[in-house]
């Protein structure tokens, strides 16, 4: 996969784009809805990039984050969505 880095976007911009481009498949994806193993366990996250088949790098990502409460399974409370789009880096500049 080619270097990319990421500018954070609208989800708006993000609902077009997805919703303009179909043929967009999942580059990769992290789930942890009850608890992120490898961060806080009390926040539970979902994570995934979309971009186009055979390309290098993704075209935009996104990641929702939450508290859980171990009273209300399932529940997510303080929900935060976050969005960005992937730039291709030239990697000799």
């Amino acid at each position: 996969m080619g270097e990319y880095r990421t500018v954070e976007t609208s989800a708006e911009v993000w609902a077009v784009i997805r919703a303009r481009h179909p043929e967009l498949r999942v580059f990769g994806s992290y789930s942890y809805p009850s608890g992120d193993e490898f961060g806080d366990p009390s926040k539970g996250k979902m994570f995934t990039s979309y971009g186009f088949a055979q390309a290098d790098y993704p075209l935009m990502e996104a990641e929702t984050t939450w508290d859980i409460e171990l009273s209300r399974p399932g529940f997510r409370r303080n929900e935060v969505h976050q969005y960005w789009l992937c730039c291709p880096v030239n990697g000799g500049e």
